[in-house]
């Protein structure tokens, strides 16, 4: 139930957008250093062009997330997420207004549009429409709508629009070079019928006929992505999302492993129900007789069935709420059972438990309602000891899929070890961040840093574009010593002198940049780069120092003056490459401090002080392991409800041996009563009833290893560096699960070979 109520809420991501079926996000694909590289945002041109040249897209728009996300209204200020858009914003998505129109709330540029939760917070019952707000503590806009927050089941997360031709990064972007600047997410609107292959086909016709000088070795390709497939399917996109995106991957393998520990269940159902028909064969031999009818039986049985199945949705229901606030914990979204809201929630259980119960009471009924009065009158145990073989079956069945289960819960813990605990090139350690909004942090970031480095807690600190974990800037080198009409695309960021000593990145070749030198303080055109791309240049680390190349885009040559070690920039799951840095000149970025672990409360607050005597802007910080965290959060959440269901699958398995090894062990009593009394001896009874069991196991652990190994070796493809698999991991969960299955069996053994024989020959 859980589970399939978390995939109702993942697959439901932009359905309620009218024209849902016929939105999509222009992506742009384009050669990388050794794969190829897939990016959400695009250049300000696309849109119009796109607009412009195919009559089959309807409607198309630009957005954007604001830089900086500061409203002020008087003295109270508020950090809030916004998005940037065009005035064809509302023709694509489509949202619910509860004051002003769709038609009129973008086209003033000094206009902007709340949602109804922060107009509520800024205004509480005033009528907001009207009222002025300042954006970054010095534009004004008028609020002209209010719509209905924005379901949690969006890609798109924002509280307010501005409309774009406010921004000024926006109109530089339009004004110089419209096809360079990829910061753009351009959506479009297609005609009914369509044809999205011959729209791609036909953009990259118009770029080789009106841009055939434009990058001509790295043109971007356009692709179309459904509004739908944006929340799921954008793993292999290299740039920033405006919310946490799911893994459709995940989605399917959650709901496999839901359905494996149903099946477990209805298993185990069908197994004792098998077991118990041995003790009721007499009652459905006499049944017959009175004159009842086959199909009169196989009501009753399934009616059983649907009872219990019933019964156990009730009982499902209850634990679901108890456990849904951890749950929603667990995978960090607000899932909820609501059942007048979702009208489809209580047809899906009530249609689960119906299934349930015919998928687990079929055979039983079936097989029970096929026997012959005469016989089971006569002796039903002899003649029903067949039916065993489905019994035996299910069981393998259950160990093969518990220990697949638990091979790979011990692969992604390995694997996870790895993650946490590989050489990253650079030091994580007790190194506090802060997200620079304000220009004026920026331009004021020297007289911060002599002030705070003051502070013993503070070893040292840093001004960089990009944190370590996330370089996302992306250009082309090009026109380097014996280049030819070659380009390499490259990570790009920049950072400040003390970035290399704080992070602890190492110099095998050159320099970095210093306050020492002239030229780099009078803002000489300037790199470092790292081994991957000094080898991808075809250089040495010593003989890259001195050469030059330029920026596909235009941007001016520069000269490298030191090669760093190679440092993961980007979550392992990407291979190492191609990386540049230059000289930071910009405002933006982020703020680094090494400090010591002693009074963090304290040096914390001293941070706090500084940086709020200069700006406006809430204070908020992160360590850079949370934000190294932040990189792996799939997979250590796949890791816990992994691990979970695991444990569930595997106290399943055990809970319907102990069943049958109960029946088993009843049916027997009468051997295990002669056998004492010709002298065999209590282990000798436990080795006879337990080893029919383990060799169900065993059989099971054959057949879990080969499904356990693809299953795990296709995960861990999407991993650059991995484990190997090691067969001590499969002997390891095979091990465990014989153990398991052996404790569960020889209960029942001991309690059987511990019996008097005299009470079991006297009984029938």
């Amino acid at each position: 139930m859980l589970i399939l109520i978390f995939a109702q809420h993942e697959f439901s991501y932009d359905v309620f957008h009218k024209n849902a079926d016929q939105v999509y996000r222009v992506i742009q694909r384009r050669p990388g250093a050794g794969e190829t590289k897939y990016w959400a945002v695009t250049s300000p041109a696309l849109a119009g062009s796109l607009r412009q040249e195919f009559p089959e897209v309807a409607v198309t728009t630009a957005v954007f997330p604001t830089s900086n996300p500061l409203l002020s209204l008087g003295e109270k200020y508020f950090t809030e997420e916004g998005v940037l858009a065009d005035n064809h914003f509302f023709d694509v998505f489509t949202y619910h207004f509860l004051q002003g129109s769709a038609g009129k709330a973008l086209k003033d540029p000094a206009s902007i549009v709340l949602t109804a939760s922060l107009a509520h917070k800024i205004f509480g019952s005033q009528n907001p429409v009207g009222q002025t707000l300042l954006y970054q503590d010095k534009y004004p806009h008028i609020v002209t709508g209010v719509i209905e927050d924005v379901p949690e089941t969006s890609h798109l997360s924002f509280s307010y629009i501005l409309p774009a031709v406010s921004d000024q990064y926006y109109q530089d972007c339009i004004s110089r070079e419209p096809w360079y600047n990829n910061g753009l997410y351009t959506y479009v609107v297609l005609a009914k019928g369509a044809n999205v292959q011959q729209i791609e086909k036909g953009m990259r016709s118009y770029i080789d006929r009106n841009l055939a000088d434009w990058r001509p070795q790295d043109r971007m390709i356009f692709l179309f992505q459904p509004l739908k497939d944006i929340h799921l399917k954008s793993q292999h996109l290299q740039t920033f999302e405006f919310e946490k995106s799911g893994n459709y991957k995940f989605m399917y393998l959650f709901l496999a492993i839901g359905f494996i520990v149903l099946m477990l269940a209805c298993a185990n159902y069908t197994n004792l129900a098998v077991a118990r028909s041995i003790r009721r064969a007499r009652e459905v031999g006499i049944r017959k007789v009175a004159g009842a009818w086959r199909w009169q039986l196989i009501g009753q049985f399934l009616g059983e069935s649907l009872i219990t199945a019933f019964l156990a949705l009730i009982l499902a229901v209850i634990i679901a709420h108890l456990a849904l606030p951890s749950f929603s914990r667990l995978v960090e979204r607000p899932i909820r059972m609501e059942y007048l809201n979702n009208p489809t929630l209580l047809p899906g259980l009530l249609l689960l438990a119906l299934l349930v119960g015919l998928i687990s009471g079929s055979y039983p009924a079936v097989i029970m309602s096929r026997l012959k009065p005469v016989q089971v009158l006569k002796d039903a145990q002899t003649k029903l000891a067949s039916r065993f073989t489905l019994q035996r079956i299910l069981t393998v069945g259950q160990y093969a899929v518990s220990i697949a289960l638990l091979v790979g819960s011990f692969i992604i813990y390995k694997q996870m070890q790895l993650v946490q605990h590989r050489q990253l090139g650079y030091n994580r350690d007790h190194v506090l961040t802060i997200k620079v909004n304000d220009a004026t942090l920026s331009q004021q970031y020297a007289t911060i840093r002599e002030d705070l480095l003051r502070d013993p807690h503070v070893a040292a600190m840093s001004y960089s574009q990009y944190l370590p974990t996330t370089v996302m800037t992306m250009q082309s080198m090009s026109r380097w010593e014996g280049s030819g009409d070659q380009l390499l695309p490259s990570n790009t960021s920049s950072i400040d002198y003390d970035f290399l000593d704080l992070y602890g990145v190492q110099l095998v070749a050159g320099r970095g940049f210093s306050r020492q030198f002239g030229t780099d303080t009078l803002g000489a055109p300037i790199a470092l780069i790292n081994e991957s791309a000094a080898k991808a240049l075809g250089w040495a680390p010593k003989e890259a120092i001195g050469k030059e190349f330029n920026y596909s885009d235009g941007r001016g040559r520069r000269s490298i003056i030191g090669v760093v070690k190679d440092f993961h920039f980007n979550s392992i799951h990407q291979p190492l490459g191609p990386l540049v840095l230059t000289l930071n000149r910009e405002p933006g970025g982020y703020i680094s401090a090494k400090v010591r672990p002693e009074d963090l409360s304290g040096t914390i607050a001293r941070f706090e002080g500084a940086l709020k005597r200069i700006s406006p802007y809430p204070f908020e910080y992160q360590f850079l392991d949370d934000n190294f965290n932040k990189l792996y959060k799939n997979d250590l959440r796949l890791g816990e409800i992994f691990t979970s269901f695991t444990l569930l699958a595997v106290l399943i398995a055990s809970l319907g041996l102990f069943g049958l090894a109960a029946y088993s062990t009843q049916q027997r009593m009468k051997e295990i009563g002669i056998r004492k009394v010709l002298g065999a001896s209590v282990p000798g009874i436990v080795r006879l009833l337990s080893k029919d069991y383990l060799k169900l196991v065993l059989i099971g652990f054959i057949i879990a290893v080969p499904l356990a190994w693809y299953v795990m070796s296709r995960w861990l493809q999407d991993f650059v560096y991995r484990i190997d698999m090691s067969w001590w991991i499969f002997a390891f969960a095979g091990m465990f699960a014989l153990m398991i299955a052996l404790l569960t069996v020889i209960f029942q053994s001991l309690k059987a070979a511990w019996m008097n024989p005299v009470k079991t020959l006297k009984t029938e």
